[in-house]
C-alpha cells in the first residue's frame, strides 16, 4: 500500500513537471516569437516611419512624402511646410494634406543601425543634385553635417504661408553650407541660400533679380544677412535667429530704373513705405 502511494505521489509530481515544463517552452518560444517579430519590424520598417522622427524633430516644419523604402534606407521628398498652425497639420496626418512647398527631386537616406545602439548616428543623405553625399553623425542633442550643396530649379513659395502667399514668389534655389553643428538650440557653422531668377505674380517685371541670404552661427545666436547680387529690385537687411525668439530681420527694398515705376504696386506690398524705401520686418 505504501509503496503504491509513493509511485502515485512521484507520477503526480512527474506530470505537474511535465506540465510546467510543457507551459515554461510555449511562454519561452511566444518570447522568442516576439523577438523575432520586432527583429523583423526593426530591419523592415518602413521609410513612412522617418516622416514621423523629421515631424517631431522639426517642430513639424519639414515632413517627408512619397517615401519608399525602410526606416535605415529610403527615398522620398522633402516637403517645407507652412507652420502657421503645425498642430492642426501634425493632427491632419497624411503628408499630402499638410500645405507646404515640396521641394523638386528626391532625396536618399542610408543609416547604419548598429552605431545606434550606443547612441551614436551614422548616416548618409543624397539628392538628384548633389555632387557628393552628405554625411550626418552625433549624438544625444548634437548633429554634425559636412560640407554639401544642393541646387534646385524654380520654386514656387506661395505655400510657404505668410508672407509668401501674399507675394507669391518662384525662383532657383542653390543652399551651400560648410561644416556645421546643431545642438541643444545651438547653430554653429556657415550657410548660405541664392535665390536667383526671383519673380512674383504680382509685377510683370522679371527677373527681379538674384539675392544671397548669408547665415553665420558661432553658439545660441546665428547672425543672418541678405544681398542683392543683381537686377532692379534692391533688397539689403540683416538679423539674428535663435531657437527661443526664432527669426528677427529688417530689411530695405527699393527699385532701380527703368523699372522703378512698375516696382511700386509691389513696394506697397512689401512693407512700410518710408520716401523710396520700403522697410520690411519679420519678428520684430
Amino acid at each position: 500500500m505504501i509503496g503504491a502511494a509513493r509511485k502515485s505521489a512521484l507520477g503526480t509530481r512527474r506530470a505537474a513537471a511535465g506540465r510546467g515544463f510543457g507551459a515554461g517552452w510555449r511562454v519561452a518560444m511566444a518570447i522568442a516569437g516576439a523577438l523575432a517579430a520586432l527583429a523583423v519590424l526593426a530591419t523592415q520598417a518602413p521609410a513612412s516611419f522617418a516622416d514621423v522622427a523629421l515631424d517631431r524633430v522639426t517642430q513639424g516644419r519639414v515632413r517627408l512624402a512619397e517615401a519608399t523604402g525602410t526606416v535605415w534606407s529610403g527615398r522620398g521628398r522633402i516637403v517645407l511646410a507652412d507652420v502657421a498652425d503645425p498642430g492642426a497639420e501634425r493632427r491632419a496626418g497624411a503628408v499630402a494634406s499638410v500645405p507646404g512647398v515640396v521641394l523638386p527631386g528626391r532625396f536618399g537616406w542610408t543609416v547604419s543601425p548598429w552605431p545606434l545602439l550606443v547612441g551614436v548616428l551614422d548616416a548618409r543623405i543624397e539628392h538628384d543634385s548633389m555632387r557628393q553625399p552628405v554625411l550626418l553623425t552625433g549624438r544625444a542633442g548634437e548633429l554634425r553635417a559636412t560640407p554639401g550643396s544642393l541646387q534646385l530649379p524654380p520654386v514656387a513659395l506661395d505655400r510657404m504661408g505668410s508672407p509668401w502667399n501674399t507675394i507669391r514668389p518662384t525662383g532657383a534655389l542653390t543652399l551651400s553650407w560648410e561644416n556645421v553643428t546643431l545642438r541643444s538650440g545651438r547653430f554653429d557653422g556657415r550657410a548660405s541660400i541664392e535665390l536667383q531668377q526671383a519673380a512674383s505674380a504680382l509685377t510683370p517685371v522679371r527677373p527681379l533679380g538674384a539675392y544671397r541670404i548669408d547665415v553665420v552661427g558661432s553658439g545660441a545666436q546665428a547672425q543672418v544677412r541678405m544681398t542683392t547680387l543683381s537686377g532692379p529690385l534692391r533688397l539689403e537687411g540683416g538679423g539674428t535667429w535663435d531657437a527661443r525668439s526664432g527669426l528677427r530681420f529688417t530689411a530695405e527694398a527699393s527699385a532701380e530704373e527703368p523699372e522703378r515705376a512698375r516696382l511700386q504696386p509691389l513696394l506697397g506690398l512689401l512693407g512700410r513705405r518710408e520716401g523710396e524705401r520700403t522697410i520690411i520686418k519679420i519678428g520684430a
